[in-house]
């Protein structure tokens, strides 16, 4: 069963997803900033209230990220939802081949020791490996 824990219109769509016990952000386009932030603390506040440690983001549809968003990510957001509890992440590549690079930059920039992550073009295989964990 999914059930849906939030979504913004045309930015992404955030479910929980019992067969793989993992929130799953689906991102739908550019975005960036104060919206990325949003929704990534909205992601950590349901890590914390559904005691989550597993993160699937499906970046198919996302656009190119900004260095800055990138940073935060890997040294805010990211310590903290390890703190909160997050064990696995696997992120699905964007389709564009720009985007596709500026998430294989963000995931070169100081890999958090208490998380393991796997990169993948396929939603099936992202699923199964955190089914695994």
């Amino acid at each position: 069963m999914v059930e849906e824990l939030f979504s913004q219109p045309g930015v992404c769509s955030v479910h929980w997803d019992e067969r793989t016990e993992a929130i799953t952000v689906e991102w739908d386009g550019d975005v960036g900033g104060e919206d990325y932030r949003d929704v990534m603390e909205r992601v950590l506040d349901r890590i914390v209230d559904l005691d989550a440690t597993k993160l699937l983001v499906d970046a198919r549809k996302q656009g190119l990220m900004s260095e800055g968003d990138q940073d935060w990510t890997v040294a805010d957001w990211q310590p903290r939802a390890v703190d909160a509890g997050l064990t696995h992440k696997a992120v699905v590549y964007p389709e564009a081949r720009p985007a596709r690079t500026t998430v294989d930059m963000s995931a070169r920039k100081r890999p958090h020791p208490g998380l393991e992550r796997l990169f993948t073009d396929g939603l099936e295989e992202a699923r199964k490996w955190l089914q695994t964990k």
